[in-house]
C-alpha cells in the first residue's frame, strides 16, 4: 500500500508516482489519498491503466488487498513526516503491517513506533538510513568500465528525470541492448533497481566514490553497454543537491536534458524563476567536455500544439532529438544511444 494522502496529484507525490510506473521490490496493490476521486492509480497519473486501485480510507484498501507493508509515498521540503501522517504509521503497525519511508525524518527513531512494531512483530525500513554512513571513497577505477553512462539532469527537480531513465533503460533491454539505471534517490531503491546509492543520505566527501562504486557494482554485475544514471535536483537549483558529482565523478559520455518550458518557477519555490534550458546546457558542456545528446520535455501545462511548437523550436535550437516521453514514448531517443554506443 502506497500513502500519500493530498499529495498524489501534485510533485510532492513522486515517490508514489515512481512506484505506481515501476516496481520491482514491492508488488503495489493499492494506493490511498484521501482528496481525489478513487480510481484506476495509472490512469489518475498519467491516462495508463495499471490496475492499481486507488482508495480514499486506509481501512478499505486495507479490507480489499490485504497487503504486508505500508510505504510512505510523500516526498515533503526537508524530508519530514507530513502532518497526520504518524496516525496511519500507528494504524499499520498495530495492524502488523511493515514501514518502510525514505523520507529524512525516520520513522524507527520515533520510540512510540518503534515499540508498536516490536510489539506487533513487523519491521520499519528506513531507506535513506541505509545509505547515511556509506562511506567509500573515490578511487579512479571507474576508468574500467566501458559502459556508455549517460546522466538524465533537468532545470528543476521533480520534473521527470528518473522516470525518462527507467523508460529508456526498459526500452533498450526490450531492443536486447544490456542497460542498468543507476539510482541516485531513495525512489530508485524503493523501485528496486540493483545499483545505485541515494546521494542526499550520505556524508558530502564520500559522494564521488558512492557514484563510483555503484558503477563499478553494475559493470561487475552485468557488464551493460549503458548505464542511465538518474540526476538530482538541477545544475542551478539553490535548495536542492545539484548533482554536479554525477558529471563530474561518473566521467559521464554525453547528457539528457528534461525541461518543463511551461513551469513558472522552480517547484516550490515561486521567488526563483526557471533557468532558461540553454544555461544549464552550457554549464553541463563545460563541466564534462561532452554533448548533450536529447531533451526531455515534460508537458505540464501545456496543450497538444504548445508541446508540438516546443518540441520543433528546442529541436531546431539545440539540434537533437526532443520527446515528451509520456506521450511519444522513447524509442527516439534510444536511437540515438544506439547509433552512440555503435559509433563509439
Amino acid at each position: 500500500m502506497i500513502y500519500v494522502d493530498r499529495y498524489y496529484k501534485s510533485s510532492y507525490g513522486k515517490t508514489a508516482h515512481g512506484l505506481v510506473r515501476c516496481s520491482r521490490r514491492y508488488k503495489i496493490e493499492c494506493v490511498v489519498d484521501s482528496t481525489i476521486n478513487e480510481g484506476d492509480a495509472g490512469e489518475i497519473l498519467d491516462g495508463i491503466k495499471r490496475d492499481i486501485p486507488l482508495f480514499n480510507k486506509t481501512d478499505e484498501a486495507y479490507e480489499s488487498t490485504h497487503v504486508d507493508t505500508v510505504i510512505v509515498g510523500a516526498a515533503s521540503d526537508g524530508g519530514v513526516l507530513p502532518e497526520m501522517y504518524d496516525e496511519t504509521i500507528k494504524w499499520a503497525l498495530n495492524q502488523g503491517l511493515n514501514i518502510v519511508s525514505g523520507l529524512h525524518q525516520f520513522i524507527s527513531d520515533n520510540p512510540v513506533f518503534s515499540s508498536l512494531a516490536k510489539k506487533n512483530k513487523c519491521s520499519i525500513t528506513d531507506v535513506r538510513k541505509i545509505f547515511r554512513d556509506y562511506k567509500r571513497f573515490y578511487t579512479g577505477e571507474i576508468k574500467q568500465v566501458d559502459s556508455l553512462r549517460i546522466p538524465i539532469i533537468g532545470t528543476d527537480s521533480a520534473i521527470g528525470k528518473r522516470t525518462l531513465a527507467v523508460m529508456i533503460t526498459e526500452e533498450l533491454n526490450r531492443r536486447g541492448r544490456k542497460a542498468d539505471m543507476i539510482y541516485t534517490g531513495q525512489t530508485g531503491w524503493l523501485q528496486g533497481w540493483p545499483h545505485g546509492v541515494v546521494l542526499d543520505a550520505m556524508i558530502n566527501d564520500f559522494i564521488p566514490g558512492g557514484i563510483e562504486g555503484a558503477i563499478l557494482d553494475s559493470w561487475k554485475d552485468e557488464k551493460p553497454e549503458f548505464m542511465l544514471i538518474e540526476g538530482q535536483g538541477s545544475l542551478l537549483h539553490p535548495v536542492y543537491p545539484s548533482g554536479l558529482e554525477l558529471l563530474v565523478s561518473a566521467k559521464v559520455n554525453g547528457f539528457i536534458l528534461v525541461d518543463a518550458p511551461r513551469r513558472p518557477h522552480l517547484d516550490g519555490f515561486p521567488d526563483y524563476p526557471m533557468p532558461d534550458p540553454g544555461k544549464v546546457i552550457k554549464i553541463a558542456e563545460l563541466l564534462t567536455d561532452e554533448k548533450l545528446l536529447g531533451i526531455g520535455l515534460n508537458h505540464e501545462n501545456m496543450k497538444t500544439s504548445d508541446i508540438d511548437e516546443k518540441k520543433e523550436y528546442y529541436s531546431k535550437r539545440f539540434k537533437v532529438t526532443v520527446i515528451d516521453p509520456l506521450i511519444d514514448g522513447v524509442d527516439a531517443l534510444c536511437d540515438t544511444l544506439e547509433d552512440e554506443y555503435d559509433s563509439r
